[in-house]
């Protein structure tokens, strides 16, 4: 059975003061995590280049609640750490790596989705409606279908968390990225990012984190290493499904034979 999802704004009105603490769950708690990152994003001041920004878990909030109610609301020992949200994945759908086939047929999460604020001609925000589909997202969450079966299988042990809920792009709609910059000029957004991300592993009790990418790595490795240094976390590795990625051929093959090689592989089969 499908678990219940009730977006957060209405989620303790039947709880009062005195029980509203027992009515509050993981996901919740997570929740007003990404509330205060947004806050603070707001504040943050990104280089020239970065003309327009979306923002999915607030535009699209309605399904990244669902997301977050049906699949994050217990703890995790697997978090697959991301970076931010593409252009025609979860920036359509409210939903990490969210290709919208995936997402509706296999996560079984469809629903509204806004505008966001700003919308760049090129770059609209359709929800599912959109007709183009994100290569990293129909790789990722097809590779996990193909082993797990079910999402239910995938979720027991492991859910997906970006380190960044925004995407960037310039005027043109040319999407950017934090690893597209200087790590001087994005010291500001890992002074926002980093304890957030540090929070979100807390939460959930994670044990091992799957870095997807390089940058994802290398942010992990320093955002714990300064916040969180006697605390022992298990950092693994897997290439980026992007296709952007050099020599990302047969992307499916190779992450899942990392996933065999990092004993990954007996959480999901």
């Amino acid at each position: 059975m499908d678990a219940e999802v009730v977006s957060s704004f209405f989620s303790h009105r039947n709880c009062d003061n005195e029980s509203q603490k027992a009515c509050k769950y993981i996901g919740d708690e997570f929740l007003e995590l990404v509330d205060d990152l947004n806050y603070s994003l707001e504040q943050l001041k990104l280089p020239r280049s970065v003309e327009c920004i979306y923002n999915p878990t607030l535009y699209a909030r309605e399904t990244f609640e669902m997301y977050i109610k049906k699949f994050c609301n217990t703890k995790k020992d697997i978090m697959y750490f991301g970076m931010n949200p593409g252009p025609w994945g979860m920036s359509q759908t409210g939903v990490p790596f969210g290709e919208i086939s995936s997402v509706r047929d296999w996560l079984g999460i469809q629903g509204p989705v806004n505008k966001p604020e700003n919308e760049i001609k090129d770059r609209p925000v359709q929800g599912f409606e959109c007709s183009r589909t994100e290569v990293s997202g129909k790789r990722f969450w097809g590779l996990f279908k193909e082993i797990c079966g079910t999402p239910e299988k995938f979720f027991k042990t492991s859910f997906v968390y970006n380190y960044l809920p925004q995407q960037w792009m310039k005027s043109n709609g040319c999407n950017l990225t934090p690893g597209d910059f200087r790590l001087s000029e994005m010291q500001a957004l890992f002074d926002i990012c980093d304890p957030i991300f540090i929070k979100v592993l807390e939460l959930y009790d994670v044990k091992t984190i799957v870095a997807i990418g390089k940058f994802c790595e290398t942010r992990a490795q320093k955002a714990l290493k300064m916040h969180s240094p006697h605390k022992t976390y298990q950092i693994l590795y897997i290439p980026h499904p992007s296709p952007r990625a050099v020599n990302n051929n047969d992307w499916d093959k190779k992450a899942g034979q990392y996933l065999k090689n990092l004993n990954l592989m007996q959480y999901y089969i």
